[in-house]
């Protein structure tokens, strides 16, 4: 009698999507190093150059860092601002690196169609909650539920960081006040999943204008500097 070998193709479709994940996360990851990288080289240039510009305002000796800094603001400002505000510009641009790389990470997740593994490992971190007894008593509103749902993701150990991100940044934006918590038959884990689901599909790529419009700004201030 011929016998039939059954396969289990589960671990085939897990191992594609987690190739799938560590492709995304590695994109991610360049065009995160991208922003940041050119931001800082544009803030340094800028920088340099409006100091090299306006070096002459420094007095000598130990007052010169002093008598820089009230030189430029009362006599050009703009000057000031690219030399003082460097650090305000670079932190301006790992905000923007982190916005727009985690935003596209998820536009990709959508479209490589991964979503599912990622739904998954939401279902699996709300059910560590709803599973516990008398969790109710603990969780009793949307803004406990978050905080005790963006806690266990950030102690979950089968997570990875990159996995991490996207979940609390999903887990921020979702809306949970619709959810009735006095309802016993509902299914938490089954309706966070599904809402996480729906903030997939509905975010769109990241437009990477704001960086473009942060260094044309630089760009003008500088050019600024030279007029006053």
């Amino acid at each position: 009698m011929l016998r039939l070998k059954t396969v289990n193709l589960f671990p085939l479709f897990m191992n594609k999507n987690l190739k799938t994940v560590a492709k995304i996360s590695y994109k991610t990851g360049l065009k995160w190093f991208f922003i940041v990288f050119a931001g800082i080289i544009i803030t340094i240039i800028t920088f340099s150059i409006a100091l090299f510009d306006n070096a002459d305002l420094a007095g000598s000796g130990h007052g010169s860092f002093i008598s820089l800094f009230v030189d430029l603001l009362t006599t050009n400002f703009f000057a000031f601002f690219l030399v003082f505000g460097a650090p305000v510009f670079t932190f301006l641009y790992i905000l923007l690196a982190n916005k727009i790389a985690l935003q596209n990470a998820i536009s990709l997740i959508w479209k490589e169609n991964v979503e599912n593994y990622i739904t998954t490992i939401v279902k699996n971190i709300t059910l560590k909650i709803t599973e516990k007894e008398n969790w109710q008593h603990q969780v009793s509103s949307e803004i406990l539920l978050k905080a005790k749902l963006l806690q266990t993701t950030k102690n979950s150990k089968d997570t990875s960081v990159f996995q991490k991100k996207i979940i609390s940044y999903g887990l921020k934006k979702i809306r949970l006040d619709d959810i009735d918590f006095q309802y016993e038959y509902l299914n938490f884990a089954d309706v966070i999943s599904f809402k996480f689901s729906t903030f997939l599909s509905e975010k769109t790529e990241a437009s990477i204008k704001p960086f473009w419009l942060l260094i044309i700004s630089q760009i003008s201030i500088l050019i600024l500097s030279f007029l006053v």
